[in-house]
């Protein structure tokens, strides 16, 4: 049968984004740090249906020495609570040149890479085109989230409101 694998972006798509400078962006602070609604109860469907969760997130203010690792290792410490299999995360910003920073698809190969069965079932979720871009590279079905309207344009195979939409979904077809 293979293995069931879904991507998931952080912010935006696991948790709240914050306001900044007339922006939503993600937050820096374990304070500011908050799960969205229905999260939980999406990461728990998933896993009942036998799906493997890896979140892959951008994180370049730790390059740009906007945030300190302790506070990324708090908000991680949350959300591996959730259930997910993995974190994957790129500390760098576009200046670094680096190949795991979305849209890039290094993040989701290297796991890939290391996955020793047939992958039967591969979804990307995601807020932003980066992700998408990042998904399809890797031949994932993907599926915006467009809670602040970032998906309106989107190309993806569905878009949802919250992540437990798109997790219904992905287990459905």
């Amino acid at each position: 049968m293979g293995k069931k694998i879904v991507f998931l972006d952080r912010d935006g798509v696991i948790n709240k984004l914050v306001e900044r400078d007339g922006r939503h962006v993600s937050p820096r602070t374990f304070k500011d740090f908050e799960i969205l609604p229905g999260v939980p109860d999406a990461i728990r469907v998933l896993r009942d249906a036998g799906y493997e969760v890896v979140v892959v997130t951008n994180q370049p203010d730790i390059s740009r020495g906007l945030m300190r690792l302790e506070e990324l290792g708090l908000m991680h410490t949350l959300v591996s609570a959730l259930g997910v299999n993995q974190i994957r995360v790129c500390p760098h910003s576009d200046e670094d040149h680096c190949t795991c920073r979305k849209p890039k698809p290094g993040l989701l190969a290297e796991y890939l890479e290391d996955v020793d069965e047939f992958v039967s079932e591969l979804w990307m979720v995601g807020d932003m085109q980066s992700d998408l871009e990042a998904g399809r590279s890797v031949r994932a079905r993907v599926i915006m989230i467009s809670a602040h309207g970032t998906g309106v344009n989107s190309d993806a195979q569905k878009t949802e409101e919250s992540l437990l939409g798109a997790v219904m979904y992905i287990t459905a077809h």
